[in-house]
């Protein structure tokens, strides 16, 4: 008897933190929600090239501290001065996370959308032995030592000549 007890703990103890976690998210979500409803608005005003469920590797390192996401998809919004990247996470539940801007002029950027996380980027590769991947490696411009690592995958050859022009913003 002692062990069913144990297990019903457990199955309860599992249960309310699941349900704590689709709380918060439920919340999280709904705020990110808007941030990319927002954003979303404002670029249609201004005709991007868009790629819809790009499959994404989007890691961030601090310090001695790496983050990765697993099981990440994205839509790419790319612009003449800037790539909007809009990410969401379907693991056990669905979260979205705000978009994030590349550009090589942040404060022309910032004035548009000057509710995004708008970065640099330090170095953008082109694979040339797997095709249709790019790596993207950013920096925090105001905390140095955060470093953030994207792959977009799964690119097709039209994508790929469209994400061309990026390659100078280096």
């Amino acid at each position: 008897m002692p062990i069913v007890s144990i297990l019903t703990f457990f199955a309860i103890f599992i249960f309310i933190g699941l349900l704590g976690l689709y709380i918060f998210l439920t919340f999280y979500n709904k705020r990110t929600l808007t941030a990319i409803n927002k954003f979303i608005g404002q670029a249609s005003e201004l005709r991007p090239t868009v790629f819809q469920n790009i499959k994404l590797r989007y890691s961030e390192t601090s310090g001695l501290w790496t983050y990765i996401y697993p099981n990440i998809r994205c839509d790419l919004y790319l612009f003449d001065n800037y790539l909007a990247i809009v990410r969401r996470q379907d693991f056990v539940f669905k979260v979205f996370f705000a978009p994030v801007l590349v550009t090589p002029d942040i404060a022309t950027t910032k004035n548009i959308f000057n509710y995004l996380d708008t970065y640099k980027p330090d170095r953008i590769t082109f694979k040339q032995i797997v095709k249709g991947e790019v790596d993207i490696k950013l920096t925090d411009q105001t905390y140095k030592h955060y470093k953030t690592d994207i792959t977009l995958k799964g690119l097709t050859n039209e994508q790929s000549t469209q994400l061309k022009k990026i390659n100078n913003w280096c």
